[in-house]
């Protein structure tokens, strides 16, 4: 797709001339720390008339309300006293999008009958402690409860795997003085061997939709309700070991408010190649569902009376 192309996807109603529209913040992009990697990734790939730079924050949503920054990737959704101060400072409130997401999927061997395992019990297995205690996957689930074939349970992980994911991090990280009872591999691919060559394993990994043959069991979260790790349980924020990050934009109704470069990677990120980077980078790429959700919100196409992300 060339820039051109890009350039004039939104619609045309945003880029009427005005005197404030290109500010300090016209090249600028806002975004936290475990995401700008990914974010430079598509920036070097998408094809913008000017250089769009990255500026970190912990709090994007300060950095649009008061700094003025036109767009901004956040971790989390907007509460509703900001959108409030937002709206009272520029007349309209801001828009979001789907940007992308990530989520850890546990893996185990096929031929271990568990199909689901509690926050709790991940946190007993992969999490660390100051003395550690052999666990035997009869206390895992009540399924194990009478088998006799599993014992204790082996724990395995990829070295770095979630270095750049929020999510699922806090309840493996060791203090002084823990330590943990998981096994780090080099890779991806040595993780799926050693799980698929040892009954007892057990693994967490970032999802990767492709990885069809490696059995993955639903999570249960804290009020005791059981989620597959799909799409639709990612990005609706249900499923307990995802993030959903959302790119927000200052974006007036009636004219511009983006550069023309800001409003190209708006556009970028909606492309098939730009899923192809997020694949590649750990996160994962946008549904068509998601896609649309995002075209309809930009007024590229009509909204359609069916399923889907609201």
């Amino acid at each position: 797709m060339n820039k051109s192309t890009l350039t004039y996807m939104l619609p045309l109603a945003l880029f009427a001339s005005t005197a404030h529209a290109m500010t300090d913040n016209s090249n600028v992009i806002v975004v936290e720390n475990e995401l700008n990697q990914v974010v430079n990734d598509l920036l070097s790939t998408a094809t913008l008339d000017e250089h769009l730079n990255t500026v970190l924050s912990s709090d994007v949503q300060h950095a649009m309300i008061k700094e003025g920054a036109n767009v901004g990737i956040s971790s989390r959704r907007w509460l509703d006293s900001e959108v409030a101060v937002f709206k009272s400072k520029y007349g309209y409130k801001p828009t979001e999008l789907y940007f992308t997401s990530d989520a850890v999927a546990i893996l185990v061997n096929k031929d271990n009958p568990i199909q689901s395992i509690s926050i709790n019990a991940l946190a007993d297995i992969f999490g660390c402690q100051s003395s550690l205690i052999p666990i035997q996957w009869q206390s895992v689930s009540p399924v194990l409860v009478n088998n006799t074939e599993l014992t204790q349970v082996n724990a395995y992980s990829v070295n770095g795997d979630l270095s750049a994911h929020r999510n699922f991090t806090k309840m493996i990280t060791c203090y002084d003085g823990q330590k943990t009872a998981t096994k780090s591999l080099n890779n991806r691919e040595d993780l799926i061997d050693t799980i698929e060559s040892k009954e007892n394993a057990i693994g967490y990994t970032v999802y990767k939709s492709q990885d069809k043959d490696i059995k993955r069991i639903d999570i249960i979260d804290k009020n005791g309700e059981i989620f597959g790790l799909d799409h639709e349980t990612i990005l609706s924020g249900r499923y307990p070991l995802a993030n959903v990050y959302y790119m927000y934009l200052n974006l007036e109704p009636t004219n511009r408010s983006l550069s023309p470069q800001q409003t190209a990677f708006v556009n970028y990120v909606m492309t098939s190649e730009a899923q192809t980077t997020f694949e590649n980078s750990g996160f994962i790429g946008l549904p068509p569902a998601a896609i649309e959700r995002n075209q309809v919100v930009l007024k590229q196409q009509q909204p359609e009376i069916q399923g889907g992300y609201k």
